[in-house]
């Protein structure tokens, strides 16, 4: 028994010092009103890089669209990329201010008379709810 503790204990310091436990990729919702016809419909959460860049991927209900970041606090004037065409299976990198915080855009209309939600994962971030 001794052993097997001594070895579970390695294993989460060996884990801790290599940041492999640290969840630094999200899953974040955007929500498309009903009706909506506007240009870019952007999430409630707001997202931080934690390094230069962000890998974002399609997520559940999302077809090919345009991704964008819309600045919320940034040191910089042009804080992060344009914007990007976002297909599913192939994730696209942006570069982005270390530190600001961003909500995230697609463009994505609904003609339908409920709402949608539809997700994106983006990696190399935190998160906060506004």
């Amino acid at each position: 028994m001794k052993k097997v503790t001594t070895l579970v204990f390695a294993f989460v310091f060996v884990l801790g010092l290599t940041g492999c436990g640290k969840n630094n990729s999200y899953k974040i919702g955007i929500t498309v009103p009903a009706g909506s016809t506007e240009t870019y419909v952007y999430s409630d959460e707001e997202i931080s890089p934690t390094g230069n860049k962000i890998t974002i991927s399609s997520g559940e209900g999302l077809e090919d669209t345009e991704v964008v970041l819309k600045p919320i606090e940034v040191k910089e004037e042009n804080a992060y990329d344009e914007a990007e065409y976002l297909t599913p299976g192939m994730p696209v990198k942006m570069d982005a201010e270390k530190g600001a915080w961003f909500k995230v855009g697609i463009s994505m209309q609904n003609k339908t008379d409920t709402e949608i939600t539809v997700y994106v994962e983006i990696e190399g971030i935190e998160v906060r709810i506004e």
